[in-house]
C-alpha cells in the first residue's frame, strides 16, 4: 500500500576518486572523477523518520558532449541539477505529504524546465532528478524496512504506469517484474578505447598485482560478456577489432558482446561502413556472429530523426538500442517507432523511468508475440559502495541478466573509501567484495556477481556513506581532481 512521506532535510559531499589506468569513452580521456553523494532525510505521516543516500559520479563529457562546455563546466552543472532538485522536493514538502511517486512526477517537469533554462539539457536534468528519487527510495526502504524489490512489488512508491502513459492504465508494475529479484548477474567487461587487449600493448605497465589487459580479465575472472567500445576512425577501429576477436578466438568459450558506437556517428552513413568492413573481414566473422546488441552509434542530435528508420532496417541482424539520446520521458517510445529495440537502464536516468520502459516493452512484445524490444543494463565505472549496489539492486530488480561493469578495471577496488567503510561493506556484503592484497575489491566468480546481499532495506547497501569525510559541494573544486579540463 502506498507510503506517504515528505522530505525535510539534505546534505551533501563530493569524493575524489584516482583511477588505476586511463578509461577512454568517446572524446575523453578520464584520469579522476569526482563522486557526489547526497543525504536526504524524510517523514512519514506518524512523523517517523529516516535518512536515504544516493550517490554517482559527476560523469563529464556524457551528459553534456558539447566542446564549448569544460569539464568543469560540465561538473558545475550536473551539481545545478542537484541543487535545483533538492529545492523543488523540500519545497514540496512544505505543502504536505505524498507518494514517492508522485513526489517524483509533481517536480519533474519543472526540474527539466529550469535545467533547460540554465543551458543545461534534459539528460542532465534527469540526473539531478534520479538523485533524489534514488535517495527517497533509500530512506522509505530504511523506514519500512523492505528492499527496493519489495516497495516496488507491494505498491509502497504508489507507481501508476498510466500518469506516465495512458496506454499503462490499470497495469500494476508488480504484473512486470520477474517472480523473485536476481541473485546473480553476468559482469559485461567493458573494453575502452586505449585498454591493452595483450600484454604488448602494456607501454607503461601499473603493475599493482591487478589485470590490466582483456587476456588477463578473460583468464583471472572467466568473462564470457564483454562491452566493446568503437571510436569513429574506421581503419583504427577495424584493426583494434580483430585483434580483440583474435583474443576471443584463442579461448574455447562462446561469447556474448554488444558493441558501443558512443555517439561517436553523426552521419548514418559512416556508421554503416564500419559494419560493412566488420562483415567483410574473416576475421571477423565469429566476433560478428556473436554480437547481441549495438549501443548508441549515433550523435543524439540525430538519433532520433527521422532519417534514421532506414539505416536500422539495414541493420535488421542486429539490435540498435538508444542511451545517450534516452533523455526524456517519452525517447524510448519514440526510439521504437524508428526501429530501435532497446534502451539502457541506468540509475541515473531514474528508477521510475527504468520501470515504465520495462513495461512498455513487455506489452509491445505480447502485442508482437515475440521478445524484440528489451532495456540493457549500462554504467559508466560505477564504484562500491552506494552507486554500484543500488545499481545492481536496480538490476536485480528489473531481472537484466548481465550488466556492463568496468569501475573494478580502472579503479583499485574500495581504495577511494575510509577503512571503515571498506569493513563495513564487506561485513555486510561478503558475496559481493573480498580481502585481498591488503585491499578490499569486487569479487568476480566465473565471470557472475552475486548480489543476494543487497535484498537489505532500502537501494541495496547495508554499509551507509561517510559524509563527514567528504567535501561539501560549495567547498570542492574541479581543480582538486588533477584532471585537465
Amino acid at each position: 500500500m502506498p507510503i506517504e512521506i515528505k522530505v525535510v532535510g539534505t546534505a551533501a559531499g563530493i569524493r575524489n576518486a584516482h583511477t588505476r589506468m586511463p578509461f577512454r569513452f568517446g572524446v575523453i580521456t578520464m584520469r579522476a572523477a569526482p563522486m557526489l553523494t547526497l543525504a536526504v532525510e524524510i517523514e512519514d505521516r506518524r512523523g517517523a523518520r529516516a535518512t536515504g543516500y544516493a550517490a554517482d559520479f559527476l560523469a563529464y563529457r556524457w551528459f553534456d558532449k558539447r566542446p564549448d562546455k569544460s569539464l568543469a563546466d560540465n561538473c558545475a552543472d550536473l551539481l545545478g541539477a542537484v541543487e535545483t532538485t533538492r529545492a523543488l522536493y523540500l519545497e514540496a514538502g512544505h505543502g504536505g505529504f505524498a507518494t514517492p511517486f508522485d513526489l517524483w512526477r509533481a517536480t519533474h517537469p519543472e526540474i527539466e524546465r529550469i535545467t533547460l533554462a540554465s543551458g543545461f539539457n534534459r539528460l542532465g536534468a534527469s540526473f539531478g532528478s534520479s538523485m533524489l528519487e534514488r535517495a527517497v527510495i533509500d530512506a522509505l526502504g530504511r523506514l519500512a524496512g523492505r528492499s527496493l524489490f519489495e516497495l516496488v512489488r507491494d505498491d509502497d512508491l504508489g507507481i501508476e504506469l498510466g500518469a506516465i502513459a495512458p496506454g499503462l492504465h490499470g497495469r500494476a508494475v508488480r504484473a512486470f517484474l520477474p517472480e523473485q529479484p536476481l541473485a546473480r548477474v553476468h559482469l559485461r567487461h567493458t573494453v575502452g578505447l586505449v585498454d591493452p587487449i595483450t600484454a604488448a600493448d602494456v607501454r607503461e605497465p601499473v603493475a599493482d598485482g591487478l589485470p590490466e589487459t582483456l587476456e588477463d580479465y578473460l583468464d583471472r575472472d572467466g568473462i564470457s560478456y564483454l562491452k566493446v567500445k568503437v571510436g569513429g576512425d574506421l581503419d583504427e577501429d577495424i584493426t583494434r577489432l580483430e585483434a580483440i576477436a583474435a583474443v576471443l578466438e584463442r579461448r574455447e568459450r562462446r561469447f556474448w558482446i554488444s558493441l558501443d558506437g558512443n555517439e561517436q556517428y553523426r552521419v548514418p552513413g559512416d556508421f554503416l561502413d564500419l559494419i560493412e568492413r566488420i562483415k567483410a573481414s574473416p576475421r571477423l566473422e565469429r566476433f560478428w556472429a556473436q554480437v547481441m546488441f549495438i549501443e548508441q552509434p549515433l550523435d543524439r542530435a540525430v538519433a532520433l530523426d527521422a532519417g534514421v528508420a532506414p539505416v536500422l532496417r539495414t541493420l535488421a541482424d542486429k539490435p540498435v538500442i538508444i542511451d545517450e539520446a534516452d533523455g526524456w520521458l517519452g525517447a524510448f517510445e519514440e526510439a521504437i517507432l524508428l526501429g530501435y529495440r532497446g534502451t539502457s537502464h541506468k540509475n541515473c536516468k531514474g528508477i521510475y523511468k527504468s520501470l515504465y520502459n520495462l513495461a512498455l516493452a513487455a506489452v509491445r512484445n505480447a502485442s508482437l508475440g515475440r521478445d524484440e524490444l528489451f532495456l540493457s543494463a549500462e554504467d559508466l565505472s560505477n564504484l562500491p559502495v552506494v552507486p554500484l549496489q543500488a545499481d545492481l539492486a536496480a538490476v536485480a530488480l528489473l531481472g537484466i541478466t548481465h550488466v556492463e561493469r568496468n569501475g573494478h578495471h580502472y579503479f583499485r577496488g574500495l581504495g577511494h573509501l575510509s577503512e571503515a567503510e571498506k569493513a563495513a561493506a564487506l561485513t555486510a556484503h561478503p558475496d559481493l567484495y573480498e580481502r585481498r592484497a591488503g585491499e578490499v575489491f569486487l569479487k568476480v566468480r566465473d565471470g557472475m556477481l552475486d548480489c543476494a546481499s543487497l535484498q537489505v532495506p532500502g537501494m541495496g547497501f547495508a554499509a551507509l556513506p561517510d559524509l563527514a569525510a567528504m567535501t561539501p559541494p560549495d567547498a570542492w573544486n574541479f581543480a582538486s581532481l588533477g584532471q585537465d579540463g
